[in-house]
């Protein structure tokens, strides 16, 4: 996503306008819109070319035009598996092919401007536009490519692969005469320096995977390496400047997601990316905390224990009483038509930052966000039992 004008904190009541280039941003965008925001965008239109006399004989021609739309939006229509988004509203800035107040649709295209005016960037705007300009944020899978000698490190969106480095290193052949203790030692430094590489380009506490792919059991070498190097800082003695990132690393030890591919360069890559089984087990593991959260809730919720309750007014009770150890939030209600509803979710989910609970905002368009959906959108997993949060405090 380019962006050529970038809102500046101090004076959130202006304009962006940002120039998409793949399905990604176009649902980045599906949740930065909102009825009630302006929107500046060029559509093709028919219009009738001729003079007043040929248009009331009705002999003038039909031509299609490029318009300049500015629109009040009133509604967003998404469809993320076609990639197409289309904008809905009444003209307020009227020429020489659009009326005043004539109502229009245009369609948001890749790598054309749209620009967008609100009168408020709140703090979930902010977040959302903060993801758009930049890769690391959007990115949801960490991806090593590698074979004996050569690692590219990736990262990954649903739309694009951008890579960020790559290690090369002379790997020699086995040698009749001396066994394979050179080529051990030089393998050794080479997945030395792409696990450096890693550490310096990937945040393990933010990607969702880290897909490791090789012909041969290159990527499990690099695995176990990593392992390694973990184990080896946390046994050290000494202080470590790396020494958080590999603890970091241990806790997310579960989202290494180990394959095969034919070659260690890009291709092999896209390779993997597009075999089921491997797009399967991304998924999976993509949303698996979320959806490990959300079946701790629901089994707490069965049990009736307590510490699992649903709904606006019984998640406000629980945070007043800093009870709070899970917030989950579907980005539905972010994108509320009203904006003292919209507002209240985004200071309710602020408070629960500041008070120490983690904060899931979950996508209506995966299954985990609607399964939320149909408990209000909004709930919560406690850190003890609390009865009763559904009564009601009048007496």
């Amino acid at each position: 996503m380019l962006v050529k004008n970038q809102v500046k904190l101090k004076d959130k009541n202006v304009a962006v306008t940002f120039v998409p280039q793949d399905a990604e941003d176009l649902w980045y965008l599906y949740n930065l819109l909102k009825p009630g925001d302006t929107v500046v965008v060029v559509s093709y239109r028919n219009v009738k070319k001729g003079n007043s006399t040929q248009v009331q004989k009705g002999k003038s021609k039909m031509e299609k035009v490029l318009v300049k739309l500015k629109l009040v939006l009133e509604d967003i229509d998404y469809i993320a598996s076609d990639n197409n988004m289309r904008l809905s509203g009444k003209s307020i800035e009227p020429n020489e092919y659009v009326p005043l107040n004539s109502y229009h649709t245009a369609e948001v295209e890749l790598s054309k401007d749209l620009t967008i005016l609100k009168d408020n960037w709140d703090e979930y705007d902010m977040s959302i536009l903060n993801d758009l300009c930049s890769i690391e944020k959007k990115a949801d899978i960490g991806a090593v490519i590698l074979e004996e000698g050569v690692a590219h490190i990736c990262y990954v969106t649903d739309s694009m692969t951008v890579m960020k480095a790559k290690v090369e290193k002379s790997i020699p052949r086995k040698n009749s005469e001396y066994g394979t203790k050179d080529l051990d030692k030089a393998m050794n430094t080479f997945l030395t320096m792409v696990v450096e590489t890693m550490l310096r380009h990937f945040d393990f506490n933010a990607l969702k995977v880290i897909l490791l792919a090789s012909p041969g059991f290159v990527a499990k070498s690099l695995y176990d390496k990593i392992m390694q190097e973990c184990t080896a800082a946390q046994n050290s003695q000494s202080s470590n400047k790396d020494s958080k990132i590999y603890n970091d690393i241990l806790k997310n030890k579960s989202k290494f997601v180990i394959t095969h591919s034919s070659t260690g360069y890009l291709q092999g890559l896209e390779e993997v990316l597009k075999d089921p089984a491997t797009k399967k087990r991304l998924s999976d593991t993509k949303f698996s905390e979320e959806s490990e959260v959300l079946h701790k809730f629901q089994i707490a919720l069965n049990d009736d224990d307590g510490r699992a309750w649903y709904g606006l007014e019984e998640v406000t009770k629980a945070l007043d009483l800093d009870a709070v150890r899970y917030l989950m939030v579907t980005d539905q209600l972010f994108r509320s038509d009203d904006i003292d509803t919209r507002r209240n979710y985004i200071d309710l989910t602020e408070r629960a930052k500041n008070l120490g609970a983690k904060v899931f905002i979950f996508s209506s368009l995966h299954e985990s966000g609607i399964q939320l959906n149909q408990l209000t959108g909004i709930a919560a997993l406690l850190k003890y039992p609390v009865p009763d949060l559904d009564e009601s405090d009048e007496e």
